[in-house]
Protein backbone atom coordinates (compact mmCIF):
# COMPACT_ATOMS: atom_id res chain seq x y z
CA UNK A 1 0.00 0.00 0.00
CA UNK A 2 1.12 3.50 -1.08
CA UNK A 3 -0.11 6.28 1.24
CA UNK A 4 0.31 10.24 2.29
CA UNK A 5 0.62 9.13 5.85
CA UNK A 6 1.09 6.59 8.13
CA UNK A 7 0.72 5.99 11.81
CA UNK A 8 2.08 2.73 13.88
CA UNK A 9 1.39 0.91 16.73
CA UNK A 10 -1.24 3.71 17.97
CA UNK A 11 -3.52 3.28 21.44
CA UNK A 12 -6.68 3.94 19.04
CA UNK A 13 -9.86 5.89 20.75
CA UNK A 14 -11.94 6.14 17.77
CA UNK A 15 -14.68 8.25 18.95
CA UNK A 16 -17.25 5.72 19.30
CA UNK A 17 -16.69 5.11 23.10
CA UNK A 18 -15.59 1.95 21.93
CA UNK A 19 -12.69 0.35 24.04
CA UNK A 20 -8.42 1.43 23.36
CA UNK A 21 -7.14 -0.67 20.35
CA UNK A 22 -4.01 -0.97 18.98
CA UNK A 23 -3.91 0.22 15.81
CA UNK A 24 -2.40 1.18 11.85
CA UNK A 25 -4.02 3.66 9.79
CA UNK A 26 -3.08 4.86 6.36
CA UNK A 27 -4.20 8.10 5.18
CA UNK A 28 -4.56 9.30 1.44
CA UNK A 29 -6.08 12.50 -0.32
CA UNK A 30 -7.46 13.78 2.71
CA UNK A 31 -9.44 10.37 3.78
CA UNK A 32 -8.13 7.08 6.37
CA UNK A 33 -7.83 4.79 3.74
CA UNK A 34 -7.08 2.26 6.12
CA UNK A 35 -7.00 1.26 10.14
CA UNK A 36 -5.58 -2.01 10.60
CA UNK A 37 -4.36 -4.15 14.07
CA UNK A 38 -1.04 -2.97 14.83
CA UNK A 39 1.59 -4.39 12.96
CA UNK A 40 -0.24 -5.10 9.65
CA UNK A 41 0.88 -1.73 8.01
CA UNK A 42 4.66 -2.52 8.96
CA UNK A 43 5.41 -3.63 5.28
CA UNK A 44 3.48 0.14 3.78
CA UNK A 45 5.31 3.13 2.27
CA UNK A 46 4.18 6.38 3.06
CA UNK A 47 5.40 10.20 2.42
CA UNK A 48 5.49 10.50 6.18
CA UNK A 49 5.24 7.80 9.11
CA UNK A 50 4.40 8.42 12.47
CA UNK A 51 5.49 6.18 15.03
CA UNK A 52 2.72 6.87 18.14
CA UNK A 53 4.13 4.13 20.15
CA UNK A 54 2.73 4.43 24.17
CA UNK A 55 0.38 7.41 22.32
CA UNK A 56 -3.12 8.18 21.29
CA UNK A 57 -4.78 8.63 18.27
CA UNK A 58 -8.15 10.09 18.03
CA UNK A 59 -10.64 11.93 15.69
CA UNK A 60 -9.92 15.40 15.50
CA UNK A 61 -12.33 17.63 18.02
CA UNK A 62 -14.65 19.56 17.09
CA UNK A 63 -15.95 22.75 19.00
CA UNK A 64 -19.36 23.37 18.75
CA UNK A 65 -19.31 27.32 20.15
CA UNK A 66 -16.98 29.62 18.77
CA UNK A 67 -17.07 33.37 17.62
CA UNK A 68 -14.23 33.26 15.03
CA UNK A 69 -17.21 34.33 12.10
CA UNK A 70 -14.84 38.15 11.58
CA UNK A 71 -11.61 36.40 12.56
CA UNK A 72 -11.84 33.58 10.33
CA UNK A 73 -12.12 35.51 7.37
CA UNK A 74 -8.28 37.15 7.94
CA UNK A 75 -6.89 34.61 10.22
CA UNK A 76 -5.81 31.20 8.65
CA UNK A 77 -5.15 29.07 11.65
CA UNK A 78 -7.86 30.48 14.60
CA UNK A 79 -5.63 29.89 18.02
CA UNK A 80 -6.33 29.06 20.50
CA UNK A 81 -8.67 26.47 19.20
CA UNK A 82 -5.67 25.00 16.74
CA UNK A 83 -3.50 24.90 19.59
CA UNK A 84 -5.95 21.92 21.31
CA UNK A 85 -6.58 19.40 19.10
CA UNK A 86 -9.33 20.98 17.21
CA UNK A 87 -9.82 20.50 13.46
CA UNK A 88 -13.36 21.84 13.24
CA UNK A 89 -15.17 25.04 14.87
CA UNK A 90 -18.94 26.36 14.46
CA UNK A 91 -19.03 29.70 14.30
CA UNK A 92 -22.24 31.91 14.51
CA UNK A 93 -23.10 31.36 17.65
CA UNK A 94 -25.39 33.32 20.27
CA UNK A 95 -27.80 34.62 16.94
CA UNK A 96 -24.54 37.18 16.35
CA UNK A 97 -21.95 36.90 13.05
CA UNK A 98 -21.89 39.02 9.97
CA UNK A 99 -23.94 37.62 7.01
CA UNK A 100 -26.46 38.18 5.97
CA UNK A 101 -25.45 42.14 5.59
CA UNK A 102 -26.42 45.18 3.96
CA UNK A 103 -24.03 47.71 3.46
CA UNK A 104 -25.23 50.26 5.78
CA UNK A 105 -25.71 47.63 8.66
CA UNK A 106 -21.62 46.20 8.65
CA UNK A 107 -21.35 49.14 11.52
CA UNK A 108 -24.14 47.98 13.05
CA UNK A 109 -22.92 44.17 13.23
CA UNK A 110 -20.21 44.92 14.61
CA UNK A 111 -21.12 46.74 17.62
CA UNK A 112 -23.22 44.02 18.20
CA UNK A 113 -20.44 41.58 18.10
CA UNK A 114 -18.19 44.24 20.26
CA UNK A 115 -20.76 44.43 22.91
CA UNK A 116 -21.98 41.12 22.95
CA UNK A 117 -18.92 38.96 22.89
CA UNK A 118 -16.06 41.48 23.72
CA UNK A 119 -14.53 41.84 20.13
CA UNK A 120 -12.02 44.83 19.65
CA UNK A 121 -14.65 46.86 16.95
CA UNK A 122 -11.06 48.33 15.74
CA UNK A 123 -9.98 44.52 15.02
CA UNK A 124 -12.97 43.55 13.11
CA UNK A 125 -12.75 46.94 11.60
CA UNK A 126 -9.52 46.21 10.27
CA UNK A 127 -9.75 42.90 9.28
CA UNK A 128 -12.90 41.81 7.83
CA UNK A 129 -13.26 42.76 4.09
CA UNK A 130 -16.74 42.37 3.59
CA UNK A 131 -16.71 40.52 0.45
CA UNK A 132 -20.47 39.06 0.84
CA UNK A 133 -23.64 40.96 1.49
CA UNK A 134 -25.74 37.11 1.63
CA UNK A 135 -25.25 34.22 3.79
CA UNK A 136 -24.39 32.17 0.97
CA UNK A 137 -21.90 34.54 -0.10
CA UNK A 138 -20.30 34.37 3.12
CA UNK A 139 -19.69 30.72 3.02
CA UNK A 140 -17.67 31.23 -0.10
CA UNK A 141 -15.70 34.10 1.19
CA UNK A 142 -15.14 31.23 4.60
CA UNK A 143 -14.51 28.60 1.64
CA UNK A 144 -11.84 30.59 -0.25
CA UNK A 145 -9.15 30.93 2.59
CA UNK A 146 -7.12 28.05 3.44
CA UNK A 147 -6.43 27.77 7.03
CA UNK A 148 -5.42 25.10 10.09
CA UNK A 149 -8.72 24.55 11.05
CA UNK A 150 -12.31 23.32 8.98
CA UNK A 151 -14.60 26.32 9.67
CA UNK A 152 -18.63 25.50 10.10
CA UNK A 153 -20.90 28.36 10.40
CA UNK A 154 -24.65 29.17 11.58
CA UNK A 155 -27.18 31.55 10.55
CA UNK A 156 -27.64 33.83 13.25
CA UNK A 157 -30.69 35.78 14.24
CA UNK A 158 -29.34 38.67 15.04
CA UNK A 159 -27.76 39.88 11.72
CA UNK A 160 -30.44 38.09 9.78
CA UNK A 161 -33.03 40.31 11.57
CA UNK A 162 -31.63 43.23 10.97
CA UNK A 163 -31.31 42.47 7.29
CA UNK A 164 -34.81 41.83 7.43
CA UNK A 165 -36.19 44.47 9.40
CA UNK A 166 -33.04 46.87 10.14
CA UNK A 167 -33.94 50.24 7.10
CA UNK A 168 -38.10 48.95 7.71
CA UNK A 169 -39.00 48.92 11.68
CA UNK A 170 -37.44 48.40 15.06
CA UNK A 171 -35.57 45.22 14.74
CA UNK A 172 -36.30 43.99 18.70
CA UNK A 173 -39.79 44.88 17.79
CA UNK A 174 -42.44 42.29 16.52
CA UNK A 175 -42.45 40.77 13.53
CA UNK A 176 -44.78 41.98 10.58
CA UNK A 177 -46.06 38.57 8.17
CA UNK A 178 -44.03 39.85 5.34
CA UNK A 179 -40.68 40.50 7.64
CA UNK A 180 -41.37 36.80 8.81
CA UNK A 181 -41.51 35.55 5.26
CA UNK A 182 -38.39 37.67 4.63
CA UNK A 183 -36.38 35.96 7.02
CA UNK A 184 -37.98 32.60 6.43
CA UNK A 185 -36.66 32.73 2.85
CA UNK A 186 -33.27 33.94 3.92
CA UNK A 187 -32.75 30.87 6.65
CA UNK A 188 -33.71 28.15 3.71
CA UNK A 189 -31.45 30.04 1.46
CA UNK A 190 -28.37 29.83 3.94
CA UNK A 191 -29.34 25.58 5.25
CA UNK A 192 -28.99 24.88 1.06
CA UNK A 193 -25.94 26.70 0.39
CA UNK A 194 -24.73 24.55 3.59
CA UNK A 195 -25.21 26.45 6.85
CA UNK A 196 -25.17 23.99 9.98
CA UNK A 197 -27.70 25.54 12.33
CA UNK A 198 -29.64 28.60 13.07
CA UNK A 199 -28.88 30.45 16.15
CA UNK A 200 -30.39 33.06 18.53
CA UNK A 201 -30.00 34.69 21.62
CA UNK A 202 -32.47 35.17 24.50
CA UNK A 203 -30.23 37.34 27.57
CA UNK A 204 -31.53 41.19 27.70
CA UNK A 205 -28.28 41.89 29.07
CA UNK A 206 -26.27 40.87 25.73
CA UNK A 207 -26.23 44.17 24.22
CA UNK A 208 -23.99 45.87 20.80
CA UNK A 209 -21.76 48.44 22.50
CA UNK A 210 -24.69 51.26 22.14
CA UNK A 211 -27.22 49.39 24.21
CA UNK A 212 -29.39 47.89 21.68
CA UNK A 213 -30.19 43.75 22.39
CA UNK A 214 -29.50 41.30 20.05
CA UNK A 215 -31.92 41.38 17.26
CA UNK A 216 -33.90 38.07 17.88
CA UNK A 217 -34.09 38.54 21.87
CA UNK A 218 -37.51 39.02 21.86
CA UNK A 219 -38.77 37.16 18.88
CA UNK A 220 -42.26 35.65 18.79
CA UNK A 221 -42.79 31.60 18.63
CA UNK A 222 -44.28 32.56 15.35
CA UNK A 223 -41.32 34.00 14.22
CA UNK A 224 -38.40 31.46 15.34
CA UNK A 225 -41.32 28.03 14.16
CA UNK A 226 -41.23 29.90 10.64
CA UNK A 227 -37.75 30.30 10.29
CA UNK A 228 -36.99 26.49 11.77
CA UNK A 229 -39.60 25.17 9.44
CA UNK A 230 -37.69 26.58 6.44
CA UNK A 231 -33.75 25.83 8.23
CA UNK A 232 -34.40 22.06 7.95
CA UNK A 233 -32.68 19.69 5.52
CA UNK A 234 -33.44 16.10 5.40
CA UNK A 235 -36.19 16.42 7.88
CA UNK A 236 -33.44 17.38 10.31
CA UNK A 237 -32.75 21.13 11.69
CA UNK A 238 -31.03 22.62 14.52
CA UNK A 239 -31.59 25.74 16.62
CA UNK A 240 -28.90 27.10 18.93
CA UNK A 241 -29.71 29.47 21.64
CA UNK A 242 -28.57 30.85 24.66
CA UNK A 243 -31.25 31.39 26.93
CA UNK A 244 -32.90 34.01 29.40
CA UNK A 245 -32.00 33.71 32.73
CA UNK A 246 -28.67 31.46 32.25
CA UNK A 247 -26.85 33.69 34.75
CA UNK A 248 -28.93 32.88 37.29
CA UNK A 249 -31.14 36.60 37.05
CA UNK A 250 -34.13 34.84 36.33
CA UNK A 251 -35.04 31.57 36.97
CA UNK A 252 -38.18 31.76 35.88
CA UNK A 253 -37.50 33.20 32.85
CA UNK A 254 -34.84 29.87 32.58
CA UNK A 255 -38.19 28.04 32.86
CA UNK A 256 -39.96 30.07 30.58
CA UNK A 257 -37.46 29.36 28.26
CA UNK A 258 -37.41 25.61 28.29
CA UNK A 259 -41.26 25.84 27.79
CA UNK A 260 -40.35 27.62 24.86
CA UNK A 261 -37.98 25.80 23.50
CA UNK A 262 -40.35 22.27 24.13
CA UNK A 263 -43.20 23.93 21.90
CA UNK A 264 -40.57 24.85 19.01
CA UNK A 265 -39.13 21.56 18.49
CA UNK A 266 -42.86 19.98 19.27
CA UNK A 267 -43.90 22.21 16.29
CA UNK A 268 -41.60 22.26 13.95
CA UNK A 269 -39.70 19.07 14.66
CA UNK A 270 -36.16 20.81 15.06
CA UNK A 271 -33.42 20.19 17.85
CA UNK A 272 -32.66 22.50 20.46
CA UNK A 273 -29.27 23.52 21.83
CA UNK A 274 -29.42 25.48 24.92
CA UNK A 275 -26.61 26.28 26.66
CA UNK A 276 -26.76 25.53 30.78
CA UNK A 277 -24.47 25.87 33.78
CA UNK A 278 -24.49 25.81 37.28
CA UNK A 279 -24.86 29.68 38.92
CA UNK A 280 -24.20 31.02 42.20
CA UNK A 281 -27.63 32.39 42.92
CA UNK A 282 -29.55 28.98 42.45
CA UNK A 283 -26.84 26.10 42.41
CA UNK A 284 -29.72 23.75 41.87
CA UNK A 285 -31.82 25.31 39.54
CA UNK A 286 -29.69 22.84 36.49
CA UNK A 287 -31.11 20.14 37.96
CA UNK A 288 -34.60 21.13 37.60
CA UNK A 289 -34.09 22.46 33.88
CA UNK A 290 -32.38 19.06 33.12
CA UNK A 291 -35.78 17.22 34.49
CA UNK A 292 -37.86 19.76 32.22
CA UNK A 293 -35.94 19.28 29.73
CA UNK A 294 -36.12 15.15 29.67
CA UNK A 295 -39.96 15.39 30.77
CA UNK A 296 -39.88 17.57 27.02
CA UNK A 297 -37.83 15.23 25.74
CA UNK A 298 -40.47 12.53 26.12
CA UNK A 299 -43.24 13.95 24.67
CA UNK A 300 -41.46 14.19 21.52
CA UNK A 301 -39.31 17.27 21.63
CA UNK A 302 -35.66 17.39 20.94
CA UNK A 303 -33.99 19.21 23.84
CA UNK A 304 -29.74 19.39 23.82
CA UNK A 305 -28.19 20.82 27.03
CA UNK A 306 -24.66 21.91 26.57
CA UNK A 307 -22.47 22.95 29.40
CA UNK A 308 -18.37 23.54 29.25
CA UNK A 309 -16.20 21.12 31.37
CA UNK A 310 -14.58 23.62 33.44
CA UNK A 311 -15.29 26.18 35.64
CA UNK A 312 -16.61 28.86 33.75
CA UNK A 313 -14.82 32.35 34.77
CA UNK A 314 -12.91 35.26 33.78
CA UNK A 315 -8.93 36.10 33.96
CA UNK A 316 -7.72 38.78 35.82
CA UNK A 317 -4.75 40.47 35.10
CA UNK A 318 -3.03 44.25 34.90
CA UNK A 319 -2.66 43.75 31.14
CA UNK A 320 -5.78 42.75 30.44
CA UNK A 321 -9.55 43.48 32.40
CA UNK A 322 -9.68 44.29 36.12
CA UNK A 323 -11.97 45.98 38.05
CA UNK A 324 -10.14 49.51 38.36
CA UNK A 325 -9.75 49.47 34.44
CA UNK A 326 -11.10 53.17 34.24
CA UNK A 327 -10.48 54.85 37.20
CA UNK A 328 -8.79 58.14 36.76
CA UNK A 329 -5.92 57.33 39.05
CA UNK A 330 -5.24 54.27 37.30
CA UNK A 331 -5.75 55.74 33.56
CA UNK A 332 -3.10 57.92 34.59
CA UNK A 333 -0.12 54.93 34.27
CA UNK A 334 -2.46 52.58 31.82
CA UNK A 335 0.63 52.54 29.47
CA UNK A 336 3.59 52.56 31.44
CA UNK A 337 5.68 48.86 31.13
CA UNK A 338 4.57 46.96 33.46
CA UNK A 339 7.69 47.07 35.63
CA UNK A 340 7.05 50.88 36.83
CA UNK A 341 3.01 50.07 36.42
CA UNK A 342 3.66 47.83 39.11
CA UNK A 343 5.47 49.81 41.03
CA UNK A 344 3.19 52.88 40.40
CA UNK A 345 0.07 50.37 42.04
CA UNK A 346 2.38 49.48 45.30
CA UNK A 347 2.83 53.11 45.62
CA UNK A 348 -0.03 53.34 48.78
CA UNK A 349 -1.41 56.83 48.02
CA UNK A 350 -2.28 55.51 44.66
CA UNK A 351 -3.34 52.69 45.67
CA UNK A 352 -5.90 54.21 48.05
CA UNK A 353 -6.82 56.77 45.49
CA UNK A 354 -7.66 54.17 42.86
CA UNK A 355 -9.62 52.10 45.14
CA UNK A 356 -12.13 54.70 46.06
CA UNK A 357 -12.43 56.29 43.19
CA UNK A 358 -16.04 54.64 41.34
CA UNK A 359 -16.35 53.49 38.33
CA UNK A 360 -16.77 55.74 35.59
CA UNK A 361 -18.21 53.45 32.76
CA UNK A 362 -21.16 51.77 33.46
CA UNK A 363 -20.77 48.85 30.52
CA UNK A 364 -18.05 47.63 33.28
CA UNK A 365 -20.57 47.55 36.48
CA UNK A 366 -21.72 44.49 36.00
CA UNK A 367 -18.47 42.99 35.34
CA UNK A 368 -17.13 43.89 38.52
CA UNK A 369 -19.98 43.45 40.72
CA UNK A 370 -19.46 39.62 38.84
CA UNK A 371 -15.98 39.63 40.40
CA UNK A 372 -17.32 40.69 43.21
CA UNK A 373 -20.15 38.64 44.30
CA UNK A 374 -17.71 35.73 43.26
CA UNK A 375 -14.57 36.15 45.61
CA UNK A 376 -15.31 32.73 47.45
CA UNK A 377 -14.17 31.20 44.22
CA UNK A 378 -11.74 33.24 43.13
CA UNK A 379 -7.77 31.85 43.21
CA UNK A 380 -4.59 33.60 42.59
CA UNK A 381 -2.48 31.17 39.65
CA UNK A 382 -0.33 29.84 42.70
CA UNK A 383 -3.22 27.96 44.15
CA UNK A 384 -2.56 24.22 44.82
CA UNK A 385 -4.79 22.40 42.02
CA UNK A 386 -5.63 25.48 40.34
CA UNK A 387 -7.98 23.22 37.76
CA UNK A 388 -10.15 22.25 40.34
CA UNK A 389 -9.38 24.04 43.49
CA UNK A 390 -10.30 24.31 47.35
CA UNK A 391 -12.59 27.11 48.56
CA UNK A 392 -10.63 27.25 51.46
CA UNK A 393 -7.94 28.96 49.60
CA UNK A 394 -10.03 31.00 47.52
CA UNK A 395 -9.25 34.84 47.64
CA UNK A 396 -12.53 36.05 49.33
CA UNK A 397 -11.18 33.50 52.53
CA UNK A 398 -7.85 35.01 52.06
CA UNK A 399 -9.70 38.47 52.83
CA UNK A 400 -11.71 37.59 55.26
CA UNK A 401 -8.44 36.75 57.11
CA UNK A 402 -6.37 40.17 56.72
CA UNK A 403 -10.05 42.09 58.08
CA UNK A 404 -10.16 43.71 54.51
CA UNK A 405 -12.05 45.75 52.55
CA UNK A 406 -12.80 43.26 49.12
CA UNK A 407 -11.48 45.75 46.29
CA UNK A 408 -8.42 46.33 48.39
CA UNK A 409 -8.08 42.17 48.66
CA UNK A 410 -8.41 41.99 44.46
CA UNK A 411 -6.32 45.15 44.17
CA UNK A 412 -3.57 43.40 46.46
CA UNK A 413 -4.03 40.02 45.04
CA UNK A 414 -3.54 41.18 41.15
CA UNK A 415 -0.17 42.98 42.43
CA UNK A 416 1.03 39.42 43.74
CA UNK A 417 0.12 37.94 41.03
CA UNK A 418 1.74 39.77 38.60
CA UNK A 419 5.15 39.70 40.64
CA UNK A 420 7.45 37.54 38.19
CA UNK A 421 5.13 36.59 35.57
CA UNK A 422 5.62 40.09 32.94
CA UNK A 423 2.52 41.35 34.53
CA UNK A 424 0.54 38.59 33.01
CA UNK A 425 -0.35 36.94 36.13
CA UNK A 426 -4.03 35.79 36.48
CA UNK A 427 -6.44 35.77 39.06
CA UNK A 428 -9.25 32.67 37.72
CA UNK A 429 -12.63 34.37 38.74
CA UNK A 430 -14.71 31.12 38.81
CA UNK A 431 -18.04 32.71 38.45
CA UNK A 432 -20.19 29.85 36.96
CA UNK A 433 -20.19 25.92 37.29
CA UNK A 434 -18.30 25.77 40.67
CA UNK A 435 -21.20 27.43 43.69
CA UNK A 436 -20.46 24.20 45.82
CA UNK A 437 -16.72 24.92 45.48
CA UNK A 438 -15.78 21.24 43.12
CA UNK A 439 -17.14 20.12 39.82
CA UNK A 440 -19.66 17.99 41.28
CA UNK A 441 -22.20 19.45 39.38
CA UNK A 442 -20.86 19.30 36.29
CA UNK A 443 -19.49 15.95 36.29
CA UNK A 444 -23.63 15.11 36.88
CA UNK A 445 -24.31 17.21 33.72
CA UNK A 446 -21.52 15.48 31.55
CA UNK A 447 -23.10 11.70 32.64
CA UNK A 448 -26.13 12.69 31.82
CA UNK A 449 -27.46 11.46 28.43
CA UNK A 450 -27.46 13.78 26.02
CA UNK A 451 -25.66 16.82 26.87
CA UNK A 452 -22.82 18.04 24.32
CA UNK A 453 -19.92 19.86 25.73
CA UNK A 454 -19.25 23.25 24.46
CA UNK A 455 -19.15 27.23 25.21
CA UNK A 456 -15.83 28.05 25.08
CA UNK A 457 -16.65 31.08 23.05
CA UNK A 458 -13.33 30.68 20.90
CA UNK A 459 -12.47 34.15 19.61
CA UNK A 460 -14.69 35.75 21.79
CA UNK A 461 -14.35 37.75 25.42
CA UNK A 462 -10.79 37.96 24.23
CA UNK A 463 -9.31 40.05 27.31
CA UNK A 464 -11.06 37.83 29.94
CA UNK A 465 -11.52 34.27 29.09
CA UNK A 466 -8.95 31.56 27.27
CA UNK A 467 -11.99 28.83 27.42
CA UNK A 468 -11.68 27.34 24.30
CA UNK A 469 -8.68 25.34 25.78
CA UNK A 470 -11.27 22.95 27.59
CA UNK A 471 -10.54 19.91 25.23
CA UNK A 472 -6.97 20.01 26.87
CA UNK A 473 -8.36 20.25 30.17
CA UNK A 474 -10.66 17.38 29.46
CA UNK A 475 -7.61 14.80 29.30
CA UNK A 476 -5.41 16.65 32.09
CA UNK A 477 -8.13 17.18 34.46
CA UNK A 478 -11.03 14.80 33.84
CA UNK A 479 -8.77 12.26 32.27
CA UNK A 480 -5.63 12.40 34.29
CA UNK A 481 -5.44 14.12 37.01
CA UNK A 482 -8.72 14.66 38.95
CA UNK A 483 -8.41 14.23 42.91
CA UNK A 484 -11.47 15.12 44.54
CA UNK A 485 -14.37 13.19 42.43
CA UNK A 486 -14.64 10.98 40.02
CA UNK A 487 -12.57 11.03 36.86
CA UNK A 488 -13.87 10.48 33.02
CA UNK A 489 -12.09 6.93 30.92
CA UNK A 490 -10.42 8.56 27.96
CA UNK A 491 -13.03 6.60 25.71
CA UNK A 492 -15.56 8.53 27.17
CA UNK A 493 -13.85 11.76 27.29
CA UNK A 494 -13.12 11.26 23.44
CA UNK A 495 -16.51 10.89 22.45
CA UNK A 496 -17.89 13.65 24.18
CA UNK A 497 -15.16 15.94 22.39
CA UNK A 498 -15.80 14.36 18.73
CA UNK A 499 -18.87 12.01 18.04
CA UNK A 500 -21.12 14.03 20.16
CA UNK A 501 -20.46 17.21 18.35
CA UNK A 502 -20.66 15.57 14.78
CA UNK A 503 -23.88 13.68 14.89
CA UNK A 504 -25.18 16.62 16.91
CA UNK A 505 -24.15 18.90 13.51
CA UNK A 506 -24.82 16.25 10.78
CA UNK A 507 -21.00 16.16 10.08
CA UNK A 508 -20.95 12.35 8.89
CA UNK A 509 -17.48 12.69 7.12
CA UNK A 510 -15.91 13.27 10.93
CA UNK A 511 -16.24 12.87 14.54
CA UNK A 512 -14.62 9.01 14.92
CA UNK A 513 -11.76 7.19 13.17
CA UNK A 514 -13.05 4.78 10.68
CA UNK A 515 -12.29 4.25 6.73
CA UNK A 516 -13.43 6.49 4.44
CA UNK A 517 -13.98 9.08 6.43
CA UNK A 518 -11.97 12.64 6.61
CA UNK A 519 -8.36 12.19 8.29
CA UNK A 520 -8.78 14.74 11.10
CA UNK A 521 -6.85 13.29 13.54
CA UNK A 522 -4.88 13.60 16.69
CA UNK A 523 -1.80 12.10 17.93
CA UNK A 524 -1.47 12.38 21.70
CA UNK A 525 0.89 12.02 24.65
CA UNK A 526 -1.55 11.44 27.66
CA UNK A 527 0.84 11.75 30.03
CA UNK A 528 2.57 15.17 29.11
CA UNK A 529 -0.65 16.64 28.10
CA UNK A 530 -0.90 20.16 29.60
CA UNK A 531 -2.55 23.18 29.58
CA UNK A 532 0.05 26.24 29.53
CA UNK A 533 -0.53 29.23 31.32
CA UNK A 534 -2.48 31.60 29.42
CA UNK A 535 -0.26 35.05 28.17
CA UNK A 536 -1.35 38.11 26.17
CA UNK A 537 -0.48 38.46 22.64
CA UNK A 538 -0.82 42.17 20.43
CA UNK A 539 -1.94 39.88 17.72
CA UNK A 540 -5.27 41.22 16.52
CA UNK A 541 -5.32 43.51 13.07
CA UNK A 542 -5.37 46.47 15.43
CA UNK A 543 -2.74 45.31 17.25
CA UNK A 544 -5.30 45.19 20.34
CA UNK A 545 -4.24 42.04 22.93
CA UNK A 546 -6.15 39.14 23.37
CA UNK A 547 -5.15 36.26 25.68
CA UNK A 548 -4.31 32.90 24.21
CA UNK A 549 -3.20 29.72 25.87
CA UNK A 550 -0.79 27.00 24.82
CA UNK A 551 -0.67 23.34 25.59
CA UNK A 552 1.77 20.20 25.68
CA UNK A 553 1.64 16.61 25.06
CA UNK A 554 0.05 17.00 21.45
CA UNK A 555 2.42 15.31 18.90
CA UNK A 556 0.56 15.96 15.95
CA UNK A 557 -2.31 17.38 14.39
CA UNK A 558 -3.66 16.52 11.81
CA UNK A 559 -6.56 17.96 9.82
CA UNK A 560 -7.66 16.99 6.33
CA UNK A 561 -4.80 14.26 5.94
CA UNK A 562 -2.16 16.55 6.82
CA UNK A 563 0.03 17.51 9.95
CA UNK A 564 -0.95 21.04 10.95
CA UNK A 565 0.79 20.95 14.41
CA UNK A 566 3.90 18.90 15.42
CA UNK A 567 4.56 19.02 19.04
CA UNK A 568 3.03 22.24 19.79
CA UNK A 569 4.86 24.06 16.46
CA UNK A 570 2.27 25.50 13.67
CA UNK A 571 3.57 23.68 10.60
CA UNK A 572 2.36 26.25 8.00
CA UNK A 573 -0.06 23.31 6.42
CA UNK A 574 -4.02 24.89 5.39
CA UNK A 575 -5.78 22.14 4.21
CA UNK A 576 -8.58 23.29 6.29
CA UNK A 577 -11.55 25.27 4.66
CA UNK A 578 -15.57 25.36 4.88
CA UNK A 579 -17.56 22.37 6.07
CA UNK A 580 -21.16 22.51 4.38
CA UNK A 581 -24.21 20.78 5.74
Amino acid sequence: MNADLIIRNADLVDGTGAPVTRADLAVRDGKIEAVTAAGELAGASAAEVIDAEGLLVTPGFIDPHTHYDGQATWDDRLAPSADHGVSTVVVGNCGVGFAPVRPDHKEVLIDLMEGVEDIPGAALHDGINWAWESFPEYLDALESKPRAVEVAAQLPHGSLRTYAIGNDGDVNGPALDSQIAHMARLAEEAIEAGAVAFSSNRITIHTSTSGEAVPGTFAESREVNAIMKAAQKDGRGLFQVVPAGLMGEDPDGFRRELAFYRQVSLDTGCTVLFTIAQNNVQPDLWRELYDMADAANAEGAKLVPMTINRPGGLLLSWETFHPFVDRPSYVEIAELPIAERLAALRDPARRARIIEEPIQTPMFKHAVDIVLSSLGSTFLPSTDEINEPDPAKSLGGIIEAKGIAPLEGVYDALCDASEGADGAGFLNVFMGNYAEGNLGAVHEMLTRPGTLVGGGDGGAHVTVICDASYPTYMLQHWVRERKRGERFAIEQAVKMLTQDPAELYGMKDRGIVAKGLRADLNVIDLNRIALGRPRVEHDLPSGAPRLLQSATGYKATIVGGQVTSRDGVDTGARPGGLYRA
